[in-house]
């Protein structure tokens, strides 16, 4: 039997995608924690553009969004909360995959 190689595929995430997805892990997070990791890494996005982003991954069936409410002071506050999906693990572990292999192809001399 021979063996095929395996194609690269390009992954389905986009590396901010990717980013936001590797900080979600397997915990819920609040739109705004989200927000403050991508932050620290560098990765600075606008409140609407943020939850653009999200709903793009909703939409995608990557993240799943939902609203938490509570009252502070009288006041009715609703919190966005995120957590992954089994298509976002899905699709993270396959773009960790193409990063892996992109980078023990960059590792290989261009000419052999």
């Amino acid at each position: 039997m021979q063996e095929r190689k395996k194609e690269a595929v390009i992954p389905r995430l986009s590396h901010l995608q990717f980013a936001v997805l590797e900080i979600l892990g397997t915990a819920t997070k609040r739109g705004k924690d989200l927000r403050k990791s991508l932050s620290e890494l560098g990765i600075k996005k606008s409140g609407p553009a943020f939850y653009q982003m999200m709903a793009r991954l909703e939409e995608a069936k990557f993240a799943r969004g939902w609203y938490e409410q509570q009252i502070i002071d009288g006041q009715i506050i609703k919190e966005r909360h995120y957590q992954i999906t089994g298509n976002g693990i899905d699709a993270l572990n396959e773009t960790k995959k193409f990063y892996v292999r992109s980078q023990q192809m960059a590792a290989m001399p261009a000419f052999a």
